[in-house]
């Protein structure tokens, strides 16, 4: 892990996010209706993009999840968007439904609104997400998202409120003592914004003991991806990530 002197923008960014982890969450008990999250992670990747050039990231979240399969929540990360690399906070306001399929499948759709605070880039680059997924217990899940309005800038151009959809699929096997293998692949489809698509994977060991768990990632992703956001692509990172669930 590389350890770099923080400056004072990207303190305050932390500080934020420190305040928003330490927020009384009501019944914060992990079998009940409130939940919550803090990581530390040497890398934040999000599909095969590194979101902090390969600096470490403090993650925290609160979610609520209602008996009738309703839930919402927020998650907020330290960013060093692209292409300026200059700190900024990450807010996801989440919202959505889970319902059963039937037997150990699961159908869920989420709403989701990015933001970006303190964010140094000229231009606005929140957006909204609607994600339709379906799982087989907790073991596969697989993802289609669409994003009706992106905004983003790349080395191919700079492209605004422009239609993109992800498909991805996911998987973890558990293991005896506390372990899982978990790994996933998708592929980003950015032909509205530049012409170009994409694929990412990422392949992992994850030990939990109780609320707390550790992972080990290694991250892969097509050429396209370097090509798209030059050093932010994340193929064959190393990802370290420590996580407390309360």
């Amino acid at each position: 892990m590389r350890v770099r002197a923080a400056n004072p923008r990207y303190a305050g960014c932390l500080l934020q996010l420190i305040i928003l982890a330490t927020v009384p969450w009501p019944s914060c008990a992990a079998d009940g209706p409130w939940s919550a999250s803090i990581d530390a992670t040497t890398d934040y990747v999000f599909r095969g993009i590194s979101q902090t050039y390969d600096r470490g990231a403090v993650q925290v979240g609160g979610n609520y999840q209602d008996p009738q399969g309703w839930f919402a929540g927020i998650w907020g990360s330290n960013v060093n968007p692209y292409p300026l690399a200059a700190s900024a906070v990450e807010l996801d306001f989440y919202a959505g439904i889970s319902r059963p399929l039937g037997g150990d499948f699961n159908a869920r759709i989420t709403y989701t609104r990015y933001q970006y605070v303190h964010d140094p880039r000229p231009a606005r680059y929140d957006y909204d997400e609607l994600q339709l997924s379906a799982s087989y217990l907790d073991l596969l899940t697989v993802s289609v998202s669409y994003q009706p309005d992106l905004t983003q800038y790349s080395d191919l151009g700079f492209a605004q409120h422009k239609p993109s959809l992800d498909y991805e699929l996911a998987a973890r096997w558990p293991l005896p003592m506390g372990l899982a293998v978990d790994g996933g692949i998708g592929y980003y489809d950015l032909q509205h914004l530049f012409d170009v698509s994409y694929w990412a994977a990422n392949l992992g060991a994850r030990y939990t003991y109780r609320r707390a768990s550790l992972e080990l990632i290694r991250f892969f992703a097509a050429a396209n991806a370097s090509r798209l956001y030059a050093g932010a692509g994340a193929n064959g990172t190393w990802v370290l990530t420590a996580s407390f669930r309360y």
